[in-house]
């Protein structure tokens, strides 16, 4: 098996099979920019409320941070339904994206009470409308992220992913945990080899991928067509280079101390640049553990970047610990 293809999405051709999920409080431009310098994978924007959008645009769309250069690119929605999800794509498709997604597996609980995200499991037949109205609407691809159930006495993906096949979805990302699991346990890659024994679209597999070795050991066992990567992004900054040496059956060596303090440098400049500089501090901050981990005296040099609130101060900390090294 092949494991780096290509993905054919109605007119759009992907030119691997690798993506980055949307993360809330991560995935911004500035974090994608850093990301996208390991390869051409697809990513999308943050997840964006249809309700905001359609009550707070220029709040909402804010969020909205996509850019040609970074093709493919899509924005990922969720809404509670078909019309609120149609009127909010109304009032973006004027910005750049090559794929609008659905989010139909969100766990977290201010979405969860607005009957979006995970909550549309519960309603295949709503999932059918919600593709159906954008597929109406649009000639970009439609795809839908979701889980396996909302909790395990409902565990219906086949059936959602019937309602999404017959809407005409273009792809469908699977992470086969339940909306109750939330990131708890394992997930049970079984089901996406299941459902893509059925599936006429491509399926991308999602779910407990924190090294290329986990990416390959996915593929392998369930068939999926692709994988997206999610939380191992932050715990490994540079996953994406070790998932497409591996892929192409090229060696890959870690990143030395220098290279991490470098890339993390690169990040901070990029948040600063985009959010301004105090901003861009409180941002970086979330992804220090990542590029560090396996460094000594770590939880001391934390602890400091922590403390400071501007980039000189957090570039000379780093310099400093790179020479004691």
């Amino acid at each position: 098996m092949n494991l780096l293809h290509n993905i054919q999405l109605k007119n759009l051709t992907l030119n691997n099979n690798i993506f980055l999920a949307p993360l809330a409080g991560y995935t911004s431009y500035p974090t994608r920019k850093i990301y996208k310098m390991q390869g051409n994978f697809t990513c999308y924007s943050e997840m964006i409320s249809a309700e905001g959008l359609n009550h707070s645009f220029r709040k909402s769309a804010e969020i909205i941070d996509t850019k040609a250069h970074e093709s493919p690119v899509g924005i990922q929605l969720f809404g509670p339904n078909a019309d609120k999800i149609l009127s909010a794509f109304l009032k973006i498709r004027q910005f750049y994206f090559d794929i609008v997604d659905i989010n139909c597996g969100c766990s977290i609980k201010k979405v969860l009470k607005s009957n979006s995200g995970a909550y549309l499991l519960n309603n295949p037949d709503e999932i059918y409308r919600i593709i159906l109205r954008l597929k109406n609407e649009t000639d970009k691809p439609v795809t839908i992220k979701i889980r396996s159930g909302y909790d395990n006495c409902r565990k219906n993906y086949l059936q959602v992913h019937e309602a999404a096949v017959k809407a005409g979805v273009d792809m469908i990302t699977f992470h086969p945990r339940t909306r109750a699991m939330l990131f708890s346990g394992k997930a049970d890659w079984s089901l996406i080899k299941e459902m893509k024994k059925i599936s006429p679209v491509p399926i991308i597999g999602n779910g407990d991928i924190f090294s290329a070795d986990d990416a390959i050991r996915m593929i392998n066992e369930t068939n999926c067509d692709g994988v997206m990567i999610a939380r191992g992004i932050i715990e490994n900054p540079f996953l994406f280079d070790e998932i497409f040496a591996r892929f192409n059956s090229k060696a890959y060596n870690s990143p030395s101390a220098s290279d991490r303090v470098e890339r993390l440098l690169l990040h901070c400049k990029s948040l600063a640049d985009f959010y301004g500089e105090n901003r861009g501090i409180r941002e970086i901050k979330k992804f220090v553990k990542g590029y560090l981990k396996s460094l000594p005296d770590i939880s001391i040099i934390r602890r400091r970047l922590g403390e400071v609130n501007n980039f000189t101060d957090f570039e000379n900390i780093l310099k400093n610990f790179l020479k004691s090294l």
